[in-house]
């Protein structure tokens, strides 16, 4: 049957070529790679014939793995000494720079689904190696799966038997990977630690056989577009995990313009060739010309249309370019994505078994493992895993006991029991992928839990539906952090008859600076674990990481390279546990949504019908977190429980106890909600690196010291100062930080910050962005007069006393919604403003929030704003002039 196929095809080809040849026997076909130089001097030379073939041999139409190699199957290793290999690159002599290492490599693993170059890391015993261009991967188009190319190819000019013919050829293309950084991503280090896994890769594709779609259609549109004064220009980069291509016409005195895209994406699709084995996560390119104004009208046979026209083209791996066998030499086999059971990070892989040998025994494949996962070191432990596999036959992967991986790779004195067992795990769903793939399936792993493709998070959430063992029970999403505060709140609920699922947040950023400190979140979701089964309740933990990236860290650190104070773990309540996580659960119909905050809510019933939720403040002063919940909006609080905000924290500790809690004596949580164990110098440190400047004496004008960066200090700061501090002026001490010139990196500092001169900068100050919860807030004219209010300026049990003054021209007309002398609480958002406290505070710093108070009731916050410093130097015409 597949010999039968393989003459078939061929006696079409020969009948295509035949006919081609009848009717442009006087056609030269070298217009179709000659370009005018001059419309061409701007495309990259990714687009022109790309000359390296080292690794692939045309007489043969093998390519080939290491230097000087004829085989794929030399460089074979037993398992000991592969992982051997990799151990000397990656076990360092302190455990620190081993982390350093895993998490580099974690940095520069690509996703499954980002994997052009399959045999990357294949081709490379170590792969942090710079020479890029020498590792190419080959992909063969599936023609029977080609949809409307014959039509894309006459409507850039070619006849209809030469778009036939082209049509039916079978498109074989080498995929090199190249690694660049763009200036603006060097000066930005959030951008720059995050470049690799967000797609920090470009690939140079050459055609080894067949047309070059993308070139044939450039080529076409220069060709039109030579007597116009224009260049053609390509750009690629990653939307989501599409790799996009766009060709660019640019025309003098025009806004450049995208006339050509094409969109490649990974994804799995099985059934291409019924008699053959391949990998069934293939290539899907969909390409679209824009042909307004192209000028292809005259040169097409087929009536162009106006706007765009499309095609699609499906291509498989392969080890073979041997352009005639309709789908490939004895085949890739290639497993589905598989969860990694037994890890708290989600990590997900897939076996791809490539053939080395004519036979079918396990010795006769070689293995790449390909996945992802949401945490940098796991990826690291993925990278490491595939390199030391990839110099191992199929056999040899299945005799490794995966309980040893870690000492053979000798890291497991490094990593936490959690990572070793989760390093374990990933070894032994990879042996149980090799066994399906090659039909020796172990029944004793039918347990393993398959993801199918792409198991992101949403699918896997949105997907599940409410397990409720009576329908009548309210439902509720409780977030659990395996603290006491959490864990009480979850028994609360279930005491009360809701019908409780707890999710496990991944927010770890502790994991990217793993190597700064302890990460405390292995043993978090181990005590949840424990406490949800105790109480009969299910846990689904979620990954959230790349939304925190993007709404909190992001911020953090802009708002403290600008010298600002920023407040994350009010950002993270009010766009990440309050916001991302209700995105995420959002087709899982809760009733309610808890956690165990110290606060407690109000519910009034309007008049006109509308119901209205009051954040309160929680009984117990110091535990008090309201101010941190400051910034939710109605719509966020109207599906919020607070099961403890009602009690002291004494009280808690006494029903932990009570109810026996395996965490019953767990210390409570100490800082910052993102960093763990890790210092938030040291977080600033990672990602901003230092930036010295002058300390100067606000009295005196006199440098007094050096600091490492703005960032590293806030206003009302003394304590630390002293060790960036001349030992004379230290002397002179204490000292306090009283202001920051940013644009001259200057600190300024005193050692009379207690006297009358700072009274005014210690008591009067600017805001910005003032937001209300309440949808009764004080009305514009009371504000525009000035309100006196209670107010935290920080988080803590200190309730301070001023008066807020609105500016009158402060909002945009446009933003204006007064409605009885009121402004509603979504018309407030750029509101600002000026506070006048009735005494002075320890340090006033811009990017700090402060919340407004009713008695109890929180009714909104404010975030203090440049203005205050400016006062400050425009009262200090010494150091203006300094």
């Amino acid at each position: 049957m597949r010999r039968a196929c393989y003459y078939s095809n061929n006696i079409q080809h020969l009948l295509l070529l035949y006919l081609w040849i009848i009717t442009s026997c006087q056609v030269s076909y070298s217009w179709l790679i000659s370009v005018p130089p001059q419309a061409f001097r701007t495309v990259p030379k990714s687009w022109r014939q790309f000359t390296s073939t080292s690794r692939y041999d045309t007489q043969t139409h093998r390519l080939h793995a290491f230097n000087g190699d004829t085989s794929v199957g030399s460089g074979q290793r037993h398992g000991v000494n592969a992982f051997q290999d990799v151990a000397r690159n990656v076990a360092k002599n302190d455990p620190k720079s081993t982390n350093v290492e895993l998490a580099n490599r974690g940095l520069q693993f690509s996703s499954y689904q980002r994997r052009f170059d399959f045999n990357y890391d294949y081709m490379s015993r170590d792969n942090t190696t710079d020479d890029m261009h020498s590792f190419s991967s080959l992909w063969k188009n599936c023609v029977s799966e080609n949809n409307n190319v014959s039509e894309f190819l006459q409507v850039i000019g070619l006849n209809s038997t030469q778009a036939m013919f082209q049509s039916q050829l079978q498109v074989v293309q080498q995929y090199s990977r190249v690694h660049y950084l763009q200036d603006n991503e060097k000066q930005n280090n959030v951008q720059m630690k995050n470049s690799r896994q967000d797609g920090n890769e470009i690939f140079a594709i050459q055609t080894i056989h067949g047309y070059d779609l993308f070139h044939t259609a450039v080529e076409q549109v220069a060709k039109y577009n030579v007597g116009c004064e224009c260049d053609i220009a390509v750009k690629h980069k990653w939307n989501g995990d599409v790799y996009v291509s766009e060709a660019v016409l640019l025309l003098h005195g025009h806004e450049p313009r995208v006339f050509y895209r094409m969109e490649r994406k990974l994804q799995y699709q099985y059934g291409l060739y019924n008699d053959q084995v391949y990998d069934p996560l293939v290539m899907v390119v969909n390409s679209t010309l824009y042909t307004d104004g192209l000028g292809l009208e005259s040169n097409s046979e087929m009536d162009v249309p106006s706007t765009s026209i499309t095609c699609s083209q499906v291509f498989v791996k392969t080890w073979d370019g041997n352009q005639d066998k309709s789908g490939g030499d004895r085949g890739m086999l290639g497993s589905p994505i598989e969860r990694v059971p037994g890890c708290v990070a989600n990590v997900n892989v897939r076996t791809l078994l490539v053939p080395i040998g004519d036979d079918d025994d396990c010795a006769s494949y070689r293995v790449l493992l390909d996945g992802k996962s949401d945490a940098v070191l796991s990826r690291g432990l993925l990278s490491v895993l595939r390199q030391a596999l990839s110099n191992m036959d199929a056999q040899s992967v299945l005799d490794v006991d995966p309980g040893t991986v870690a000492d053979q790779l000798g890291i497991r004195s490094v990593l936490s029991k959690g990572r070793n067992d989760g390093l374990a795990s990933m070894m032994s769903v990879v042996q149980n992928q090799i066994r399906r793939l090659l039909g020796r399936e172990d029944p004793q792993n039918e347990s393993l839990e398959e993801m199918g493709e792409n198991p992101s998070r949403n699918q896997t959430l949105s997907s599940l539906p409410n397990q409720s063992v009576e329908d009548n029970k309210p439902t509720v999403a409780m977030l659990l952090s395996g603290g006491v505060d959490s864990s009480v709140a979850l028994n609360l609920l279930v005491r009360q008859g809701y019908n409780v699922t707890a999710f496990y947040l991944k927010i770890w950023l502790e994991d990217e600076l793993a190597h700064l400190g302890q990460c405390p979140w292995e043993d978090d979701y181990r005590v949840c674990t424990q406490v949800c089964e105790q109480a009969g309740v299910p846990l689904e933990s979620i990954s959230l990481q790349n939304e925190y990236m993007d709404k909190v860290i992001s911020y953090t650190i802009h708002e403290a390279k600008k010298g600002r104070t920023p407040n994350p773990d009010i950002m993270c309540n009010s766009r990440v546990k309050f916001g991302c996580f209700y995105d995420a659960i959002s087709q899982r119909n809760f009733d309610h949504v808890a956690t165990g905050h110290y606060a407690q809510l109000e519910e009034i019933q309007h008049s006109d019908g509308t119901v209205e939720r009051k954040l309160l403040r929680a009984p117990d002063p110091i535990k008090d977190q309201s101010y941190f919940l400051a910034a939710l909006t109605q719509g966020q609080l109207s599906k919020v429980l607070f099961p403890i905000g009602q009690f002291e924290k004494s009280r808690v500790r006494e029903l932990a106890t009570e109810y026996n809690l395996p965490n019953k004596n767990r210390p409570d949580s100490q800082g910052l909600c993102f960093l763990g164990k890790v210092k938030f110098d040291e977080f600033l440190s990672e990602y901003l690196g230092t930036e010295p400047g002058d300390i100067v004496d606000a009295e005196t004008n006199e440098v007094i010291g050096r600091h490492n960066g703005i960032w590293y200090h806030t206003v009302g700061q003394r304590k630390g100062l002293g060790k960036v501090l001349d030992p004379i002026a230290t002397s002179r001490g204490p000292w306090y930080v009283v202001a920051k010139d940013t644009s001259r990196r200057l600190i300024i500092a005193s050692n009379q910050y207690d006297e009358e001169r700072f009274e005014s900068t210690r008591r009067q100050f600017f805001v910005e962005d003032i937001r209300w919860i309440t949808r009764n807030p004080p009305s514009l004219l009371d504000l525009q007069s000035g309100v006196r209010l209670s107010m935290k300026i920080r988080h803590g049990p200190t309730i301070v006393h001023g008066t807020l003054q609105v500016s009158n021209n402060s909002q945009n007309d446009d933003q204006k919604h007064v409605q009885d002398q009121c402004i509603t609480a979504s018309h407030l958002g750029t509101t600002e403003g000026k506070i006048v406290l009735d005494k002075k505070d320890g340090g006033l710093a811009p990017g700090q929030f402060v919340v407004f108070y009713d008695e109890a009731e929180c009714l909104g916050s404010a975030v203090i704003s440049e203005k205050h410093w400016l006062a400050f130097f425009e009262s200090e015409e010494s150091l203006v002039k300094s």
